[in-house]
């Protein structure tokens, strides 16, 4: 079993909620190719700007993965700006394992985090990805923080 972190943004992490599909772009198929079925995945929400409040990355949930990655075209999720057209085509179904009543604020866990290795520049590790495998220390920390 691997451990990931599915990264998103709020509007698609609320279409991942009601619907629990993953989506992404079809550039990132290499990477998704690697998620297996009963893969568990953390849903990283990254920090936004609305309207004039600044909200902070955290991780928002525990899945399981239920799915090999399927292609479908439907438009369910929000489109990034520098591509309107992008339905994120690419699919996984999921289990839900636990919606963390209280999210956990990422960037204070950065210093502990082993998949980080500039601590500094933390977001490169995140940046320009759909999924970024983790180790289970890793993982276990972040779920143990939801718990409390």
């Amino acid at each position: 079993m691997n451990y990931w972190l599915y990264i998103t943004n709020p509007d698609n992490w609320e279409v991942t909620k009601k619907t629990n599909i993953l989506g992404a772009s079809k550039r990132f198929a290499n990477a998704l190719s690697r998620v297996k079925i009963g893969d568990k995945c953390l849903i990283y929400v990254m920090g936004s700007s609305r309207g004039g409040e600044i909200v902070h990355s955290k991780v928002v949930g525990e899945y399981s993965v239920a799915s090999e990655v399927v292609y479908d075209s439907n438009k369910i999720f929000k489109s990034p700006t520098y591509s309107p057209s992008e339905p994120f085509s690419l699919r996984l179904k999921l289990e839900p394992l636990n919606e963390f009543r209280n999210p956990v604020d990422f960037k204070p866990l950065v210093a502990q985090l082993a998949f980080i290795t500039n601590k500094q520049r933390y977001g490169l590790h995140l940046k320009g990805r759909v999924v970024v495998k983790i180790p289970e220390n890793d993982y276990n920390l972040i779920t143990s923080k939801a718990r409390k």
